[in-house]
């Protein structure tokens, strides 16, 4: 059976307030379980760094395992130390018409809006397609399903980050490894332990796209059987008991800018990614934000330090600014036209697309070619009332006397 689009749920979103709680469900889903998913990334070498490996497998099998633990740790570790960002639709839409230019700016520290975080999105900034009959068939079990028949929607919700500094990972006495590499944008680069960045996880919905489905829908099993949509979603729930679950990594260099990106890859979501955060740097007649902060109550915030975090300084709900803010109607017809479970249409919103400035920051210096740029983005403006559409005609001047002659 062809999965078509209108038959996709849209994803539902934790609210802001419950963002915290999310927190803690994945701090203890990363140490009990994600380790596997961090492991097999590595042994595959779609992980933020994996190894390249001399010798027979007997000496090498357990390099993915112990460098999966290893990032777990440290995931378990940055979502402690995380400050957390609820991004709405409509800030969404924007970071993703302003990202399909891509940025030309080197990456830079200072553009992290904290130097650990974690931020939901309220609609995917992306996503990809996973076809079930390649995977079933990459598990041993060619056949089950006819390739193409049943593709599955794995939407990017939700990424995390941190200061990427391979110094402390400790990856020299890993048996019979010849090399580590870190993985880029730009590709695969040898491990400097010089380099800095940042490291980015991606995470998708925690159902594996099953309640994406329609729960009635018939899927046949590895027994030769059917089971249905429905409870292959409830397994995962009760397997995981998880929100989300991390689905790609990647680590962005220091002062190099981002390559044009590959579609439905990791390099993509970074641009989305950065150009979040560049809106929100934003400030003065600029600002095409606005942050509200939602407080954690204090028994809460006990917990939270009982639990080992250390950042519980509540939820940044980011939005656009209320000088920007798309019409409700434009909005609607956007929804109305998105797939629930990939990057939202936002054509309606933004019929005239923001569009990045090259600024210098040092004007007295730019002769002299001693200056610093960045880039700023100009916000869509449309002349007239939100509530008509947007005409574009070319005028004609008609002379319909002759002018007098000089």
């Amino acid at each position: 059976m062809i999965i078509r689009p209108e038959m996709v749920a849209k994803w539902a979103p934790p609210a802001p307030a419950e963002l915290p709680e999310v927190r803690l469900r994945l701090r203890e889903y990363v140490l009990s379980r994600n380790y596997v998913e961090f492991a097999i990334r590595i042994d595959f070498g779609g992980g933020a760094f994996f190894p390249t490996m001399q010798g027979p497998p007997e000496n090498t099998a357990g390099v993915g395992i112990t460098g999966g633990m290893l990032m777990a740790r440290r995931e378990h570790r940055r979502l402690g130390e995380a400050q957390l960002y609820w991004v709405d639709g409509d800030m969404t839409s924007l970071a993703l018409a302003v990202a399909d230019i891509p940025s030309g700016e080197p990456v830079r520290a200072r553009r992290m809006p904290a130097e650990a975080g974690l931020m939901l999105f309220a609609q995917p900034i992306g996503g990809y397609d996973l076809d079930l009959a390649a995977s079933l068939a990459n598990l041993g079990h060619p056949g089950v399903l006819a390739p193409g028949a049943m593709v599955m929607p794995t939407p990017i919700v939700a990424v995390s980050w941190s200061t990427w500094t391979p110094a402390h990972l400790d990856l020299d006495g890993a048996p019979g490894v010849l090399t580590w590499n870190v993985r880029t944008p730009d590709g695969p680069v040898a491990l400097d332990y010089g380099m800095e960045g940042v490291w980015l996880t991606f995470w998708t919905t925690g159902s594996s796209g099953w309640d994406a489905l329609p729960p009635d829908l018939e899927l046949p099993d590895l027994a030769g059987g059917t089971t249905s949509a429905g409870r292959l979603a409830e397994f995962e729930a009760r397997s995981r008991n998880t929100p989300l679950r991390t689905c790609d990594e990647i680590v962005l260099p220091f002062d190099k800018p981002l390559p044009d990106p590959t579609p439905d890859t990791g390099g993509q979501w970074a641009h989305v990614v950065h150009t979040a955060w560049q809106l929100m740097a934003q400030t003065g007649n600029a600002q095409l934000t606005e942050t509200e902060t939602l407080t954690r109550p204090r028994p809460a915030r006990k917990r939270d330090e009982r639990d080992g975090v250390t950042a519980s300084g509540g939820v940044r709900l980011v939005r656009v600014h209320t000088r920007h803010r798309p019409a409700p109607d434009a909005v609607a017809d956007d929804e109305q036209a998105s797939h629930g479970r990939r990057a939202p249409q936002w054509t309606r919103r933004w019929p005239v697309r923001p569009y990045r400035r090259n600024t210098c920051l040092n004007s007295r210096l730019h002769a002299t070619g001693d200056c610093e740029h960045e880039e700023r983005i100009v916000p869509a403006h449309v002349k007239g009332p939100q509530d008509k559409p947007l005409v574009v005609t070319d005028r004609v001047n008609l002379w319909d006397t002759p002018p007098p002659e000089p």
